[in-house]
């Protein structure tokens, strides 16, 4: 499960494993299977390592940063530069896979017991050494309903925490979790200084009292409503990982055409795309730049707002407007060739340990296409033929705007009446925040992900009464208690069992309708190299490797 996020196509909210081997690989080409079933040749996980020393690079965020805290980094623009400060208790490769970080281990001693065995040698930006105190600290505020923090959703076995040793954390657990290891690969794992935490107070991780982490980069210069800086860490623990750029200024550029000057200009070195860009064939024919490729943990959906009301309560309707929609379509209109139609929330990026069990269950499932026909009869067998559906979007961003056109559409050449609720891209996160915003649509619109590798992580927000993501309040007994066996299974095939069992049915149900699955996209000055090309941008130091051309 993760935290009580949303990650709206407005990127406005927050309410916010191990990969076969040869699957993706670190350089070149992928051979991992398209989710509409066909081989994808051109994914890459990292660009090739840089070589040569850069003193400065800029990076556009389709916002400015407002926070720093790993417990309250929800959003692109957070944790984007985030994770290249703070380090986790284990890290997400580029891969997708889950590898030793500020902890070596994770132990179950037995099932209600988790022991971390942390790193030696490690220190914070300030030279103190990390102790068990800071990295029990640092889990505690996670847990804490009252630190205002996103994650104590993921950590709710967690009983208690305690330094159990110079380099032991003990976790007593309230029933067995053997997602826990996962959930310390990403914010929830990040450690900070206790003493520097204590010391600033409510003002840790804003412009006021900045942060204390152990990472690589550190905290430069950042004025509110500027432009946040951060600095190699020139004292970092870890010797062999030292980066080649000295300083990363990271700029927020929400309009689609500035952002485009700035990429071909060379004002801006680089950015990860988290919403289509409509210039793409623009920037992808420039020599300035180079346009990459990658996994990703993405589903691009639509939610129904409410499973008790209104025609999409009906299971009938939710199927037939899925097969009216031209996902194709959508894909060549807004994605410009970097999105697959989806068959399921869980698409192949996600796919963790166990990958032969995903690729079989997502093997059986329907390929997405068009049937208009079978979508028609569906309708009148539900006696929903007139009846109106209301889906919520903005028209101020083109994504939302082209979905939710694409969508009525789709509805009403299957007899069903349609309706669209614009509103602004602020008030768009009221439909993810607030129940009485929800209650005026019957659907709107996500791009949402899982925070690692495995698709259970993601359809539990969704499918457990009052998880994360619950907005629907979609219930099926048998598809939460799956997700609460493959959560509590110590064998990974097991989990992975357990999982596609809950994707066979939420796929059946639709309480969201899966529609396009995204690429990473990442733009990048042609003179630099290697940064990741996946979704651990999102909760690892994708930069680390980042540097001049040879």
């Amino acid at each position: 499960m993760q935290r009580v996020r949303t990650k709206t196509v407005a990127a406005t909210a927050v309410a916010l494993a191990m990969l076969a081997a040869g699957c993706y690989r670190d350089n070149g080409a992928s051979s991992t299977p398209a989710p509409g079933g066909t081989p994808r040749k051109d994914l890459v996980t990292i660009t090739p390592a840089g070589v040569g020393q850069v003193d400065s690079v800029t990076w556009a965020l389709y916002r400015g940063t407002t926070s720093i805290d790993p417990i309250t980094a929800g959003d692109y623009p957070e944790i984007t530069v985030t994770s290249l400060m703070c380090e986790s208790l284990f890290r997400q490769s580029p891969d997708g896979s889950a590898e030793p970080g500020l902890a070596t281990r994770l132990d179950f001693p037995d099932p209600k017991t988790a022991v971390l065995t942390l790193r030696e040698g490690v220190r914070f930006w300030d030279g103190s050494p990390m102790t068990a105190d800071d990295v029990a600290f640092s889990i505690e505020r996670n847990r804490d309903p009252k630190g205002g923090g996103y994650w104590v959703p993921v950590l709710d076995r967690v009983a208690s925490v305690e330094a159990s040793g110079p380099l032991k954390v003990t976790l007593k657990l309230k029933q067995p979790d053997y997602w826990l290891r996962d959930v310390l690969s990403y914010m929830p794992g990040m450690v900070v200084s206790k003493r520097y935490v204590q010391a600033k107070g409510k003002d840790y991780g804003t412009v006021k009292g900045g942060a204390m982490c152990t990472g690589s980069f550190k905290l430069g210069q950042w004025r509110t409503g500027d432009v946040l800086s951060v600095v190699r860490n020139d004292g970092y623990w870890n010797r062999a990982e030292s980066p080649l750029v000295r300083r990363i200024d990271f700029k927020g550029i929400p309009d689609e055409a500035t952002l485009t000057a700035a990429l071909l200009t060379g004002e801006v070195d680089g950015a990860y795309l988290e919403l289509p860009l409509s210039t793409m064939e623009q920037v992808r024919a420039s020599g300035t730049v180079k346009v990459y490729h990658g996994p990703s943990y993405l589903i691009d959906a639509l939610i129904v707002a409410d499973m008790g009301r209104g025609p999409l309560a009906d299971p009938r309707v939710r199927r037939a407007l899925s097969l009216a929609i031209d996902r194709e379509a959508y894909i060549r209109t807004l994605y410009k060739g970097s999105a697959q139609p989806a068959r399921a929330l869980g698409t192949p990026g996600t796919w963790g340990a166990q990958r032969e069990v995903f690729q079989a269950a997502w093997d059986a499932l329907p390929a997405p296409g068009v049937d208009l026909d079978g979508a028609r009869r569906l309708i009148q067998e539900a006696g929903a033929s007139g009846k109106t559906v209301r889906f919520g979007m903005s028209n101020e961003l083109n994504k939302l705007a082209t979905e939710a056109n694409l969508v009525k559409s789709a509805a009403e050449k299957i007899g069903l009446k349609a309706e669209l609720k614009a509103v602004s891209t602020d008030a768009y996160s009221g439909f993810f925040l607030d129940p009485k915003a929800r209650a005026d649509v019957d659907g709107f619109f996500t791009t949402n992900y899982p925070n690692w590798a495995d698709p259970g992580a993601l359809y539990a927000t969704l499918s457990l009464p009052g998880g994360p993501q619950d907005y629907g309040r979609y219930r099926n007994p048998e598809a939460a208690s799956l997700l609460r066996r493959a959560r509590g299974s110590a064998e990974a095939r097991q989990r992975a069992e357990a999982t596609v069992g809950a994707q066979a049915i939420v796929t059946k149900d639709l309480p969201w309708i899966p529609i396009a699955a995204p690429d990473t996209v990442l733009v990048l000055n042609a003179k630099l190299t290697g940064a990741t090309v996946s979704s651990q941008h999102l909760f690892a130091p994708w930069a680390s490797k980042l540097g001049a051309v040879g």
